[in-house]
């Protein structure tokens, strides 16, 4: 009986020490790492609205010296977009950093996304850290019929310029600059038709090229943007007025409508029937040959531009540049006038009455 009690004294020995070696080992493995990255936010706004454009400010903390490169990664969430996700992050002091994030909610129910930063050492993550999501309130602005979608700290009309879209249409073009705001959401209600040809971007100012066809007698080209330092409507009143381009006549689009072309051709008529009248009583060639001479002009007058070929599928865009919006597309081959030039571009004017730019190699001249 003693040396069974001997025995189990042994056995629990042995069971207690290999248990406390495991345990010792065990947390040896788990130990976790120190972290290494603090986030926090500098700056949120309090409130925002459905299609601004609006920034976060983040702070970073990183006690590590030992990094290559710092990524960011934002959740994903519905009805909200970051501008620039991959924006760099700023060094300010010792192991201080600052970045800046420009988002977009188009919804009420939308919610900020968590952002994570991660630091790599030669391609490896070494570690990372996730700054939870605050959301500030989110108001949807009332629409106005002149208001153009757009919230922004400022705005202005850099350039403007309006001319002959068809008979009865004018086309403005806008060269629209603002900061901190979201100037590809510009569209008017009351135009006939509208859009963007172009925009570009330097974080904080973005910049747009709009255009919009009015009725030709709009006096005034009017709209309004939300101003976020002013906290109202702002309205812009641009008078309209019409290039004097080569591609008019000054009275109308289409020299065949011309109210003055009735009244020259009505004048090539009564001296045409002049010269008749004088080459029957008299019978003198010269009449004829200044009645031929009347005629030449006559016809050159009719068609005073560049006739060229337009090919099928040719694409009429509103303005000469890459990126401009086309509105139509030629169903078959046409004969067009030649109306301007500039660049790689041509603006022609066709049968029904359509006016655009084509590129030059999508026609044949017929000089």
């Amino acid at each position: 009986m003693r040396y069974l009690f001997v025995l189990l004294i042994c056995f629990n020995t042995f069971v207690y020490a290999f248990s406390f070696f495991d345990s010792n080992s065990t947390d040896t493995v788990v130990e976790e790492k120190a972290q290494s990255i603090f986030l926090s936010y500098e700056y949120v706004p309090s409130k925002v609205y459905v299609g601004e454009l609006f920034k976060i400010k983040v702070k970073a903390i990183i006690a590590n010296d030992d990094f290559e490169e710092m990524t960011n990664s934002f959740e994903e969430t519905e009805h909200l977009t970051v501008i620039n996700p991959d924006a760099k992050w700023k060094w300010f002091s010792d192991n201080i950093f600052y970045n800046t994030f420009y988002m977009k909610v188009d919804d009420i129910t939308a919610k900020l996304p968590s952002l994570s930063l991660n630091i790599y050492q030669n391609s490896l993550k070494i570690d990372s850290q996730t700054l939870e999501a605050i959301t500030p309130s989110i108001i949807k602005l009332n629409s106005t019929k002149y208001f153009s979608g757009v919230i922004a700290q400022s705005l202005k009309v850099l350039k403007k310029r309006t001319t002959r879209f068809d008979d009865k249409n004018l086309i403005v073009v806008l060269e629209i600059e603002a900061k901190i705001a979201n100037l590809d959401d510009f569209s008017l209600e009351w135009v006939i038709r509208d859009g963007i040809d172009s925009s570009s971007k330097n974080l904080p100012y973005f910049k747009i090229f709009y255009y919009a066809i009015v009725p030709d007698y709009t006096k005034e080209f009017t709209f309004s943007y939300f101003d976020k330092d002013t906290n109202r409507f702002e309205k812009i009143s641009l008078p309209i007025v019409v290039a004097d381009e080569e591609i008019s006549t000054q009275i109308d689009i289409n020299p065949a409508k011309s109210s003055l072309q009735i009244y020259k051709d009505g004048a090539y008529g009564l001296v045409a029937l002049g010269l008749i009248l004088l080459f029957i009583k008299r019978r003198r060639k010269t009449y004829i040959v200044l009645l031929a001479m009347l005629v030449a002009l006559f016809i050159y007058n009719k068609n005073p531009f560049n006739s060229v070929k337009v090919a099928k599928g040719s694409q009429m865009k509103i303005l000469p540049i890459e990126k401009s919006t086309v509105f139509y597309v030629t169903s078959r081959t046409l004969y067009a006038q030649k109306l301007h030039e500039k660049d790689k571009y041509i603006k022609i004017i066709l049968p029904n009455g359509k006016i655009g730019w084509i590129e030059k190699d999508e026609y044949d001249s017929k000089d």
